[in-house]
């Protein structure tokens, strides 16, 4: 049964949890008859075509989108082009997370009321399979919320894959795909050119698109053939644009000098995010900067004042205190590797917690390396693995001493009571592990130093 009104965030929380999420669940078997962009596209017809109007950025790629995404945000608001839309998943504490409004989330009554102008299309679809998604009636919501907010510009982050997504039925101005990794294979496919392909399919007939796929990898040819099939320009990295002089250094700080796309020179950036790794996902940014014609000035404001929750992000200091959603086998070492230049510490505490559909055993063993102890944490979702088999597995691996926590709270506890001054705990394995230890760090004192808007629920 569908409400008359919806109000609140609360509302708009209680009507998602009656729809299909594959977030919670995700299906076993092929995408294609999960997912159908037909009905999202109608949907967004009976609303008017809310997704038509901003400059949108559409972002794809298995790691390193939610970062580019808002390393442009922030690009574009220095330029003077907001109010900018930014629309990201998952959510780490709050569902009004996803839908950003010039660097901030939206308030619950607006994403509310938002939702509400969704209730005429979802009462003549109820029943049937026109039905939305989770979603794809989040992805509508925000795309009202965007234009009753008069957002001049957008960035979209693909929820799964590219081809399929609903955030594909939009009309961008570029596209860019960051990385491909083996991910999802069974929606996605089980090798990195099938992957490719799947998220490649956001390219749009004559718009540019950028990539930092790797040259001459065979998952960067299909994203080539992708692209000239629908004759949109591609921006490769090291090849129409390029990234030199990365520095990586506590603070943390990293700088780093972008050049090109379309013969720009040089420009020199830094951004007060940790990791070399990101190096890559700020180049993309600004490539996608700069074929949006932002000045070189607005591109350097705007680094500089990227935030990136949950990313390498320090809550604490002495000890510090580091929360990281590494969540595939490559983050987890690239992030593992940015530990002594980002965040200098004697011994390591890890917090841990995955998924179970995730590279287990390659994900903690690229983090368990030269850590002095692990807690295994259980993770608030029903794919989580169970921290009884996941101590098993860091002592399969080879991992220290190892205990079990239930939940966030008492895992970040627990490697608190260990730690000395001068050590670093790390939150990591699960973007929903992450968004837990955020909201338990707010409950402590000297850890995040403001309490979420009064309108945003926690997990």
């Amino acid at each position: 049964m569908l409400p008359d009104r919806i109000r609140t965030l609360a509302d708009v929380e209680r009507l998602l949890a009656a729809t299909t999420n594959y977030e919670e669940k995700v299906p076993a078997d092929g995408s294609a008859r999960h997912f159908d962009l037909a009905r999202m596209d109608g949907l967004l017809a009976d609303l008017g075509r809310p997704e038509r109007g901003p400059t949108t950025v559409h972002v794809a790629g298995s790691k390193g989108k939610g970062s580019t995404c808002r390393m442009l945000d922030a690009m574009l608001r220095a330029a003077g082009r907001g109010p900018v839309g930014l629309y990201v998943s998952p959510h780490l504490e709050s569902l009004a997370e996803r839908v950003g409004v010039d660097g901030r989330p939206i308030a619950g009554a607006a994403l509310a009321r938002a939702t509400e102008a969704l209730l005429p299309a979802l009462r003549a679809r109820a029943g049937t399979p026109a039905y939305p998604t989770f979603f794809e009636l989040l992805t509508a919501a925000a795309h009202v919320a965007f234009r009753d907010a008069r957002c001049r510009a957008v960035v979209l982050e693909v929820g799964l894959g590219g081809r399929l997504d609903a955030t594909n039925v939009c009309a961008p101005s570029a596209t860019a795909v960051t990385t491909i990794e083996l991910e999802h294979v069974k929606l996605l496919g089980d090798t990195l050119e099938k992957i490719a392909a799947e998220k490649a399919a956001i390219a749009k007939p004559g718009v540019p698109m950028v990539t930092a796929v790797p040259l001459g990898s065979g998952a960067l040819a299909v994203v080539e053939g992708a692209a000239a099939a629908v004759r949109a320009p591609l921006h490769r990295l090291g090849r129409e644009f390029h990234l030199a002089d990365v520095r990586a250094t506590p603070g943390p700080r990293l700088a780093l000098t972008v050049t090109g796309p379309c013969g720009a020179g040089p420009v020199a950036i830094e951004l007060p995010v940790a990791g070399a790794h990101q190096a890559t996902n700020a180049a993309v940014a600004v490539a996608l900067a700069r074929l949006l014609d932002l000045p070189d000035a607005a591109i350097r404001a705007g680094a500089a004042a990227v935030t990136l929750p949950a990313r390498m992000e320090r809550v604490h200091r002495a000890p510090d205190v580091v929360i990281d959603g590494a969540h595939t086998v490559a983050s987890a070492r690239a992030a593992r590797a940015t530990l002594a230049t980002s965040f200098p510490h004697r011994a390591l505490h890890l917090v841990v917690g995955v998924l179970e559909e995730k590279d287990v055993e390659g994900i903690v063993g690229a983090l368990v390396g030269g850590a002095a102890s692990v807690v295994a944490c259980g993770v608030p979702s029903p794919r989580a693995l169970a921290p009884a088999r996941l101590a098993e597995v860091v002592a399969a691996v080879g991992g220290p001493a190892v205990t079990t926590a239930p939940a966030a709270a008492a895992g970040l506890a627990s490697a608190l009571a260990r730690a000395a001054p001068d050590d670093l705990v790390r939150v990591t394995g699960s973007l929903y592990l992450a968004g837990a230890a955020r909201a338990a760090a707010r409950r402590l004192p000297g850890f995040l130093p403001t309490d979420p808007p009064a309108d945003v629920t926690t997990r």
